[in-house]
């Protein structure tokens, strides 16, 4: 699987929507504080065992909006790719569900015949977690 994109940013008020494009048709759309809950499952979960969780970089809100929304899309990026292409941060099933990617044993179920739900047909090939390579 390629680099994962965090693509365009929508703005409605005060939240900002970050698209992330996980495939040529798999896109998911997450607010900065769900990328905070992820990252604080993640640390909680990990840090005893000493495996170090890549740092979550820090919302930024300048006086140029335009800028600091897209200096906080590039870093978001670099921390989705740091987490999906970990071997280890992979296989974890809050970052699947967080990018609304099946697990591979969902996957092998369908190929025995069981129809995936309909919601996630699209995203089966498109999504599958990254092969390491």
């Amino acid at each position: 699987m390629s680099k994962i994109e965090v693509r365009s940013v929508t703005k409605t008020g005060q939240s900002t929507t970050y698209q992330i494009l996980l495939g040529p048709s798999h896109v998911v759309s997450r607010r900065y504080r769900d990328f905070e809950e992820l990252h604080e499952f993640l640390t909680k979960k990990y840090v005893s065992s000493g495996l170090q969780v890549p740092h979550l970089p820090e919302k930024k809100a300048g006086i140029n909006k335009t800028t600091s929304t897209e200096k906080n899309r590039a870093q978001l990026e670099v921390y989705v790719n740091q987490l999906l292409f970990h071997p280890h941060f992979v296989k974890e099933p809050e970052l699947l569900k967080f990018f609304e990617i099946k697990p591979v044993a969902e996957d092998a179920a369908a190929a025995d015949g069981e129809a995936p739900p309909p919601a996630q047909e699209e995203a089966n090939g498109a999504a599958q977690a990254p092969e390491q390579g």
